[in-house]
């Protein structure tokens, strides 16, 4: 299988594409918690092709985003919101 036969539906990681060149992905946070505690990797290849593909991934995904600004953000649902405090109670372990 090829990266051209592979179609995710998501994709939950972290891409760094450095001058059309350079691709770095991976599950690394820029956190303590992840540089310290979790098991977490990375891959850098330099391959235009690949990078190529990865920003036009990104593009796409961009262009089928909806901006959110700050008064909408605030607006969301009370249970979003108890979702998120939750979550952040949860993420704090350590």
């Amino acid at each position: 299988m090829t990266i051209h036969e592979y179609q995710p539906a998501m994709m939950h990681a972290k891409v760094f594409i450095v001058d059309g060149k350079w691709s770095v992905v991976g599950s690394t946070n820029l956190d303590n918690r992840s540089f310290g505690l979790n098991d977490e990797v990375n891959v850098a290849i330099r391959q235009e092709r690949l990078a190529g593909r990865l920003q036009a991934d990104f593009d796409e995904d961009l262009r089928e985003s909806l901006p959110v600004s700050l008064q909408e953000w605030r607006r969301r649902p009370l249970a979003e919101k108890i979702g998120a405090a939750i979550g952040r109670v949860l993420e704090r372990q350590e």
